[in-house]
């Protein structure tokens, strides 16, 4: 912690805590009460002096950081479980985070044999026709770990690509 010159560290401690409790009313959301916000906001006050510039007010630079954190910090924690809308709004931005698992779509019921073989010929259809270069990709994929939702959109269309034209050579 790099505290400026001309302060001692109570005194910067009593500024963070000021500005701190100026602020957290403002931020309160969901399940994070007005305490939760003044430590997250604390600890983002302690941090920032790091980056302090002496040449402006202590206590400016202070409430200008911790607001922009404490935005950031309500944005990416802020889920609405709502009715309509905002509830679809959420699912969309939890289901971009969420890796696509391959073994949850239609295709992977492994209630009896007959559907096992069909699951496993169609992975060894993908295997055999995927492209090298995507293969990386398809593997993360296959076992659940998150893939660039580029990319993951990039093998899952050559994945449709090759299905549709095993189907189209069957039928």
């Amino acid at each position: 912690m790099k505290l400026p010159t001309n302060m001692t560290e109570a005194e910067v401690v009593q500024t963070i805590l000021e500005v701190t409790k100026r602020l957290s009313s403002s931020f309160t959301f969901a399940y994070f009460d007005k305490e939760d916000i003044e430590q997250e906001a604390f600890l983002m006050g302690m941090e920032a002096l790091d980056r302090y510039d002496e040449a402006r007010p202590l206590e400016n630079f202070l409430f200008i950081h911790i607001k922009n954190r404490l935005k950031n910090f309500k944005r990416d924690k802020y889920y609405r479980y709502d009715e309509g809308k905002a509830q679809k709004i959420q699912q969309n931005k939890k289901n971009l985070l969420d890796p696509l698992n391959i073994d949850v779509l239609p295709l992977s019921y492994r209630d009896n044999k007959d559907e096992q073989r069909d699951i496993e010929e169609i992975y060894n259809i993908i295997d055999r026709n995927l492209p090298n270069t995507m293969r990386n990709d398809y593997l993360r994929i296959k076992s659940g770990v998150q893939v660039n939702k580029n990319k993951r959109t990039e093998v899952i269309e050559e994945i449709q690509r090759i299905l549709e034209e095993v189907l189209n050579e069957e039928g």
